[in-house]
C-alpha cells in the first residue's frame, strides 16, 4: 500500500489578536495518514479558534472523516468550496462546515 500525503499551507499571519489561526491542507489524508494529520492540526490548537480549509484536499477516506470529527470536538472550524472533490461525502456524512474562509471567520 502506497503512504498517502498532505501538506499544510499557513494561509495567513499567525495569530495574535484574537486572529484565528488559518491553514489550508492539500492532498490526501487516508488510514496511512490520518493520525498524523490529526495530530498536526492538533498542534495549531491554542488560544485562537482555527480554521482548516479542506477545498485543495483530492481525498478524505473514514479514517479522515473520523480525524476531522476528532478536530471539531477541538473547536476547529472547517472549510469546504463548492469546487471541493470532497464537498459531496462532506455534506452527506453531514461534516458542519462553511462555504469560504470569510463566512469561518464571522463563526469564530
Amino acid at each position: 500500500m502506497s503512504r498517502a500525503s498532505f501538506q499544510l499551507h499557513n494561509m495567513a499571519e499567525p495569530a495574535g489578536s484574537g486572529r484565528p489561526v488559518e491553514v489550508a491542507v492539500s492532498g490526501e489524508v487516508d488510514v496511512t495518514n490520518a493520525d498524523n494529520f490529526g495530530q498536526s492540526v492538533t498542534e495549531l490548537t491554542g488560544a485562537a479558534p482555527v480554521i482548516l480549509e479542506l477545498s485543495r484536499l483530492h481525498y478524505l477516506d473514514s479514517a479522515g472523516f473520523a480525524a476531522l470529527d476528532r478536530l471539531l470536538k477541538l473547536g476547529v472550524v472547517l472549510v469546504v468550496s463548492e469546487q471541493s472533490p470532497i464537498r459531496r461525502a462532506a455534506e452527506l456524512m453531514q461534516l458542519p462546515f462553511h462555504r469560504d474562509v470569510e463566512a469561518a471567520r464571522r463563526a469564530c
